[in-house]
């Protein structure tokens, strides 16, 4: 005997007595072929053999069911999820021509210098690279950046540095590109235009805003990912009064006080330098704890977030220098020394230098 499923339905006549039961809700139709058995073939028999054998389907459909259950069961009990991979956006800088035939080598501080001739598309170059085009100077991308931190000696370093004969600083005090850039497409002109040096010289510039913008990050590893970072950092909570002062200086707090970088204001600004007690109510300290945690006079001072964000989007740790500027300031000839040496620079004599003692 053999139960065909995909018979179709039949009409209900007037020698069937009940429909089959429905499963899922649908209509379970069954033939029922008999071969040499007592029942005419014409017809389903009696009532109790037709619930016979639909109850014999229902097990064998209940029976299998079970087995491809039990299998499932056993195979999430072996299964492993794959490990999720996070994967950081970066920004782009359109396509390359079709015949660019140069690979990205890293940044280059000894030896000879890649220079690249023509209108070189963005994905062909890296930090160091120098770009040649008929009726503009030489250009070199920087091959490291001093990004941070903001109010932490920065211009001191950057000042020190220019001094060397190796070096070239581009863009005058900041250069303010990647956390201001409008248009990814304008490198060539907008950014590579700072870091002009005829005798193929090593740049840099010095942006402290760059550290705590992860926008400004993603673009930078983007266009010169094997860049050289360094950070300055100081006391968090000296760095968050010297940047109070900073932008009182300004003019960028107000009554009440309120900041102008983070809220609509009016009236007058406050005059610098700026009280104390002004400081206070801006953060809103109560018994000693500040309240007013997501003001960038603060955010701006966590930096392990900052320096976890840019390690995660790929820059090598070997490229990465932190320096805490109390430590620097201590004794600044051998902190200089210790910098050259870390970028491959041969000695040079900062000493002669003249004092540099507004950076704090």
């Amino acid at each position: 005997r053999q139960i065909d499923f995909r018979a179709p339905a039949l009409p209900r006549s007037s020698t069937q007595t009940c429909w089959p039961r429905r499963s899922g809700g649908q209509h379970l139709h069954a033939v029922l072929l008999v071969r040499s058995s007592g029942i005419r073939s014409s017809g389903m028999g009696s009532n109790e053999t037709r619930k016979a054998f639909l109850r014999a389907a229902f097990r064998r459909r209940a029976a299998f069911v079970a087995t491809a259950a039990l299998l499932a069961f056993f195979f999430l009990l072996d299964f492993k999820p794959a490990e999720t991979q996070t994967k950081i956006a970066t920004a782009t800088y359109g396509a390359c021509p079709d015949k660019i035939e140069v690979t990205r080598r890293g940044a280059t501080i000894a030896g000879a210098r890649p220079i690249l001739k023509g209108k070189v598309c963005a994905q062909a170059v890296d930090a160091g690279f120098c770009i040649d085009e008929p009726k503009k100077p030489l250009r070199c991308l920087p091959s490291f950046i001093v990004a941070g931190a903001q109010k932490a000696a920065t211009g001191w370093l950057r000042q020190r540095l220019a001094a060397h004969p190796s070096l070239a600083q581009g863009g005058g005090k900041e250069v303010h590109y990647f956390d201001k850039l409008q248009n990814l497409h304008e490198w060539r002109s907008t950014y590579l235009d700072n870091f002009a040096t005829p005798s193929a010289l090593i740049t840099y510039e010095k942006t402290p805003d760059y550290l705590p913008n992860a926008t400004a990050l993603k673009s930078i590893y983007s266009l010169i990912p094997s860049v050289s970072l360094i950070f300055m950092l100081r006391d968090p909570s000296s760095r968050a009064y010297s940047a109070y002062q900073h932008h009182c200086r300004k003019g960028r707090f107000y009554e009440g006080p309120k900041f102008a970088l983070e809220e609509d204001v009016t009236g007058r600004p406050l005059a610098a330098p700026c009280a104390p007690e002004d400081f206070e109510a801006f953060l809103r300290v109560d018994k000693g704890v500040v309240t007013n945690t997501q003001t960038r006079l603060v955010t701006w001072g966590l930096y392990a977030d900052q320096i976890k964000q840019v390690r995660a989007l790929g820059f090598d740790d070997a490229r990465l220098l932190v320096i805490m500027s109390e430590t620097a300031m201590k004794d600044p000839s051998k902190l200089l020394d210790a910098v050259v040496q870390w970028l491959g620079l041969e000695r040079f004599d900062f000493s002669s230098l003249r004092t540099f003692t507004d950076a704090l």
